[in-house]
């Protein structure tokens, strides 16, 4: 009965059977069109229909603002990389791109063609789900975790016959996320060297993601230098427009301009250390 029953759509409120709808965890209907409109990788049984529709009208957004970040990015730790590497995992293809500088990445299958848009993820929660309550700030050990530079969370599971030869390999990526909580890259091996491959991508994101930490570090400790020496100008104006009868609350107005720029990422430290809008 349940096979050729319909049931309506939450979104569309297409009427459609068991083979073209899934379940969603707050119990309503989704079909197979509004679903393609979602993340790929998310699991319905765990995406409330509030989740599923804000994928819907922010997925467009995260895209677009991936693709152009590709613009802004600086040749440093091998920060970004416009075009898809592709890796064979075994009788999977992956493609695989992403910019450490704003730390995110995209992954494309072939069996993503009918959904509307490829996700992005971030490497700040690529780390084991653990559930929270709902508006529960993310603890102290939790950020411990996203920054821990030994971590390899980035994972990769065989599976092996009755004779302990290799038959499959899956790549284990966690994701702290209620709609998705791990993405699951799955193959069939047949030697040594399609084995080798889900290591190679495994490894490629480990890496991938400690050069976003790299990166936030350098920018960390550069932002520090820019905000010192801001001081130390603005403080000198602000001496200066003093003794030569000038305007010293616009020098101070300035300064704390520049600090709130610097701090925002607008200003980059050029050539001698000269200040520059970007």
């Amino acid at each position: 009965m349940g096979l050729f029953s319909k049931e309506a759509c939450t979104f569309c409120e297409t009427e459609v059977g068991m083979l073209k709808r899934s379940k969603l965890a707050s119990k309503e209907f989704i079909c197979n069109d509004c679903k393609r409109k979602t993340n790929y990788f998310a699991r319905m049984d765990y995406t409330s229909k509030d989740a599923a529709q804000n994928m819907m009208e922010t997925l467009a957004q995260e895209e677009a603002d991936f693709e152009a970040s590709f613009d802004n990015a600086e040749n440093r730790f091998q920060s970004a990389e416009r075009n898809f590497k592709t890796w064979d995992l075994g009788s999977l293809r992956v493609h695989y791109r992403c910019n450490t500088r704003i730390g995110a990445f995209q992954i494309n299958l072939d069996a993503m063609s009918r959904y509307e848009h490829i996700p992005v993820f971030y490497f700040d929660t690529l780390i084991p789900y653990r559930f929270e309550a709902e508006n529960a700030v993310l603890e102290d050990s939790r950020r411990h975790e996203v920054t821990n530079m030994n971590a390899n969370y980035v994972t990769v599971e065989e599976r092996k016959d009755t004779e302990g030869n290799v038959t499959s390999c899956t790549v284990v990526i966690p994701y702290n996320n209620d709609c998705i909580r791990e993405i699951k890259l799955q193959g069939d091996v047949r030697n040594k060297e399609e084995e080798e491959a889900f290591y190679d991508f495994a490894q490629r994101m480990n890496q991938d993601r400690i050069n976003w930490l790299n990166h936030g570090l350098y920018d960390e400790a550069r932002k520090n230098k820019m905000q010192m020496k801001n001081i130390s100008d603005t403080a000198m104006a602000a001496f200066k427009a003093a003794a030569t009868g000038g305007n010293v609350e616009e020098a101070v107005k300035q300064g704390i301009e520049m600090a709130n720029d610097i701090e925002e990422g607008k200003v980059k430290q050029g050539f001698f250390g000269k200040l520059l809008k970007k």
